[in-house]
């Protein structure tokens, strides 16, 4: 499992190890939210996080302030973005 801290802005998160089964709600929801910008764009991350069971824990998006929300929908995205990567060979 994947732990996302910043002590600076009083974070601590665990997400699973996603599979296709988390990553497919996650990007399902974002297309539904294609335009959203802002604080608008960050809940829509987290809400599909949530809906893609990424969180080990009860998470609720609405209860973190927007810099709360800002760093942890973009720790999210570089991860998936990670997990995504084709090692070379």
């Amino acid at each position: 499992m994947t732990k996302f801290t910043n002590t600076e802005l009083d974070i601590d998160v665990e997400i699973v190890e996603l599979t296709q089964r988390q990553a497919v709600p996650y990007w399902n929801s974002l297309q539904e939210s294609n335009g959203a910008s802002g604080p608008a764009q960050w809940h829509a991350i987290l809400e599909s996080a949530v809906e893609g069971k990424w969180f080990v824990g009860k998470v609720d998006p609405l209860n973190y302030t927007p810099a709360q929300a800002r760093w942890i929908a973009e720790a999210l995205a570089v991860h998936l973005l990670e997990a995504s990567q084709i090692p070379n060979e």
